[in-house]
Parts: structure tokens; sequence; C-alpha cells
């Protein structure tokens, strides 16, 4: 029974830690640029970091359950040409974060539907120890 807590439990904060990670992947798609090259203007300096996208990535831990751990999507970003762009050097390029909204989104989705299986077997769980209770009774 105690297994069975720790696993669902660690699939509820795996689930959580990947819509959390899609969620910001998401929010940092369009407002975050850096300059491409070696450009060292003042608008280039100020927004030298772009941001990196992450990924959720699930592996087994030896007595049940998952570990979440999120990795850099790698490329994090890129080019882009958008010479109306503040931060654009003189060709015109930026680098955006290499954020796939359609990817996300899906990543929301698998989050949502681990998160109900692991509340359900909770549930379960929570039904046979009290199914168990009443038979003692």
């Amino acid at each position: 029974m105690i297994n069975g807590i720790n696993t669902s439990l660690s699939g509820l904060l795996a689930a959580s830690t990947r819509a959390s990670t899609a969620a910001n992947n998401i929010a940092n798609a369009f407002n975050t640029s850096k300059p491409t090259g070696g450009d060292t203007s003042t608008a280039a300096l100020r927004t030298s970091r772009a941001y990196v996208p992450e990924r959720t990535v699930n592996s087994s831990r030896k007595n049940g359950g998952v570990i979440a751990t999120n990795v850099p999507i790698n490329p994090a970003s890129l080019s882009v040409y958008s010479p109306d762009n503040p931060v654009s050097n003189q060709q015109g390029f930026v680098n955006v974060p290499n954020v796939d909204l359609a990817v996300e989104f899906s990543e929301l989705i698998k989050a949502k539907h681990a998160y109900k299986a692991n509340a359900a077997v909770l549930r379960t769980l929570a039904e046979t120890q009290e199914t168990a209770l009443d038979i003692l009774k």
C-alpha cells in the first residue's frame, strides 16, 4: 500500500513538473530574443541571455515511481529574420527560444492525463484501505 502511494505521489510530482516546464516554455516563447553574431551594442548586451527552453524527462526510481528532471533543449535558440526587432543584428537576425507551441501544448495534455491517472490510483488505494478496514470491523 505504501509503495503504491509513493509511486502515485512521485507520478503526481512528475506531472506537475512537466506542466510547469511546458507553461514556462510557452510564457517565454515570444518575449525573449538576443542578437546573433558578435553584436556588442548596449541593446545587445542587455538581452544577451536569451531564454533556454527545457524538456522534462522521466526516469524510473529503484523502488518504484518516477523522477522528473528538466534538461535544456538543444539547440536552445533559432535565428529568425526580424529586421524590425530592436535587438536584431546588422543582418536583421535575432535568436529566439527554440519553443514549438504544438509540442508544449501536447506536454500539457500529457501532464494532465498523468495527473488524472495518478490521482485515480490514490483514490483506488484509499477505497481499498477503507474496504479492508470495514472487513476487520
